[in-house]
């Protein structure tokens, strides 16, 4: 048994070549980690250089004059040379702006004036190392040590570099040490080797550090860039399909929208008929269509952000007694139990959301289930209220588990077989409790059914407000006459939502354009009392802007309700910031006739 918590997932995928952006990516970090060794090459070398300068011309004027020798005023010239040169490199670095361009030419030149320093330094006990005289030969081993250590800190993100820099600085000190043999020569020799050997393996291990800390913080510069990519990629595809679902959605609700309304004036002419079956069934058809429809719309709704919760505090048992209601006979039809346990449990929620969430795995359960049956109880835990819905179902693989939240998805229904629901349901629980501020959990094993737990925050009982809801009603004929202005591009939606309207016992102005529908309030008699219109209008009229115009010709606020079929989550957001009673289609008959019946 696994615990899953539904998560957010990206509604479309990115294919992507992992070979060339894995070959992209590690050409990236190399390029960076040079830029970033470069500069930290060059970025103290020109003060190292100039006191480099001094120690060398101290160093020479020293020996010189103890020994009057020519060759040291050759290695002077040779030094102070390389030394000239060293400095160029390091101005001309300085002008260029650093690494922007061709790191590793700078890096080349830096590695060859830097060889040409130590190469110099290494000359100097070869040419005039005053074998006879022990101070003077241990001075001159010191002054080499000195200026090898004061160089490795500098170097150490480069290993070439320590390399260049130490071995040939102090690999020619033993061996004139051990040409000119004596006792004391072969101890400093064996000291310049021990030196020699402590601080590579020194510098080596702290170049391995510098070098993968480098690489370390470039790579995770990479991740952190590759995954703002793919999160703007998510982002994008998550808007495409919105816009795509809402594209779909109105154009495929509109015709849907005329054809419910003229199969309801059709089945209300031929009560009587032997084709009436007919009509009975294709009323059925349009309501699994509508089914399909309101699913994806309640999904565009809630990413929308445009369902508002209004929670209060209130009893259990009257929600657990609604669900009963609904679905009782269901599952008494299927041969299964259903029993619902609130034991006396007073919640914060809103009710209305957390019984459409309940709703939905109450018919998930009874989908899945052979036999046996559903439990929905409620108990106190850590400082709450689980709600608990159990089924004796076919159970969900443990990899399918994180799948079962996305739209669309169902785990035995490959076929897409509407028999077995639309797989949006769950979805739709998920981002309902996550609006509601609820924790939703399931567990499940293969053959013994199903646990999802609704985990609800406790709340103070005294604050408990009266909870009520409204009772479903059958149509019946308005008897007062009432006036609607009803404004729809469409002729076929007009025809059919105005014949209708009449059957209902309304005076219907029916207009396609907001020209129309003003010269229409103008020239009526009497006082409108509905205005009833299209969102989308001909030559990029809104009807929100019509609703408007309409009341400002009236004189008042007219009452209105505002029909569409466009599902994007901004167009939802718009239309409930409106304020406008909005109903999406395809529109049932009978939640229009509500509708109206509250308003007029």
């Amino acid at each position: 048994m696994k615990i899953v918590r539904p998560q957010g997932r990206a509604p479309g995928s990115v294919i992507q070549a992992a070979t060339g952006q894995t070959l992209i990516a590690d050409d990236f970090i190399e390029r960076s980690v040079m830029r970033a060794e470069v500069k930290r090459l060059y970025d103290h070398a020109i003060p190292a250089a100039v006191g480099a300068v001094v120690v060398a011309l101290v160093f020479w004027l020293m020996f010189y004059r103890h020994t009057h020798d020519p060759l040291v005023l050759i290695w002077a010239a040779l030094a102070h040379g390389c030394q000239a040169a060293r400095l160029a490199v390091l101005v001309s670095f300085q002008r260029a702006k650093g690494t922007r361009r061709d790191p590793a030419v700078w890096l080349f030149r830096y590695r060859v004036a830097l060889f040409c320093m130590s190469a110099t330094w290494g000359l100097a006990p070869l040419m005039f190392l005053p074998a006879g005289d022990l101070a003077y030969t241990a001075i001159m081993l010191l002054v080499l040590l000195g200026v090898a250590v004061s160089g490795i800190t500098a170097i150490a993100t480069d290993r070439l570099s320590v390399m260049l820099w130490i071995v040939p600085l102090m690999g020619p000190a033993p061996l004139a040490l051990l040409w000119h043999y004596s006792p004391e020569n072969l101890a400093l020799a064996a000291f310049a080797l021990l030196f020699i050997f402590v601080n590579l393996t020194y510098v080596l291990k702290q170049n391995h550090v510098l070098s993968s800390t480098l690489r370390a913080q470039f790579e995770n510069a990479a991740l952190v860039k590759r995954l703002n990519e793919q999160v703007e990629l998510t982002a994008a595809a998550s808007k495409d399909k919105s816009r795509f679902l809402a594209a779909a959605s109105h154009d495929l609700r509109q015709p849907l929208h005329a054809l419910s309304f003229f199969g309801s004036t059709l089945e209300k002419r031929m009560a009587n008929s032997p084709d009436l079956p007919l009509i009975y069934n294709m009323m059925r058809s349009i309501e699994a269509l509508d089914k399909s429809f309101n699913a994806i719309l309640d999904v565009s709704k809630l990413d929308a952000q445009a369902v508002e919760p209004h929670p209060q505090l209130f009893p259990l048992r009257d929600l657990f007694r609604r669900l009963q209601m609904s679905f009782g006979g269901q599952a008494e039809e299927a041969g299964l139990q259903l029993r619902f346990k609130p034991g006396g449990k007073i919640i914060k929620s809103d009710p209305q959301l957390l019984e459409r969430a309940l709703a939905n795995l109450v018919q998930n359960g009874l989908r899945y289930c052979r036999s046996g049956g559903i439990v929905v109880l409620a108990r106190n835990w850590r400082g709450g209220t689980n709600i608990e819905v159990w089924d004796t179902g076919i159970g969900i693989p443990e990899a399918e588990l994180p799948k079962i939240f996305g739209e669309f998805y169902q785990v035995e229904n490959p076929e897409r077989d509407r028999n077995k629901g639309l797989g949006i349901g769950l979805a739709i629980v998920a981002r309902l409790t996550l609006l509601l501020d609820h924790t939703l959990t399931v567990q499940s094993r293969v053959g013994q059914g199903s646990l999802f737990r609704i985990w609800v925050k406790g709340s103070d009982l005294e604050q408990m407000e009266e909870f009520t809801v409204g009772s479903d009603t059958v149509p019946t004929r308005i008897d007062d006459i009432r006036t609607i202005l009803f404004i729809d591009d469409e002729e076929a939606i007009r025809t059919s939502v105005s014949d209708l309207l009449r059957q209902w016992g309304y005076t219907v102005l029916a207009t396609a354009t907001v020209d129309e529908a003003r010269r229409a309030a103008l020239n009526h008699d009497s006082v409108i009392d509905v205005v009833i219109s299209d969102l989308r209008l001909r030559g990029g009229e809104d009807g929100i802007r019509a609703i408007e115009q309409i009341r400002q010709v009236c004189g008042y606020t007219v009452p209105a309700v505002l029909v569409t079929g466009d599902t994007s989550p901004d167009q939802v957001q718009r239309i409930h910031e409106s304020g406008h009673i909005v109903l999406f289609k395809p529109v049932r008959p009978k939640d229009l006739y509500d509708v109206l019946k509250r308003i007029v």
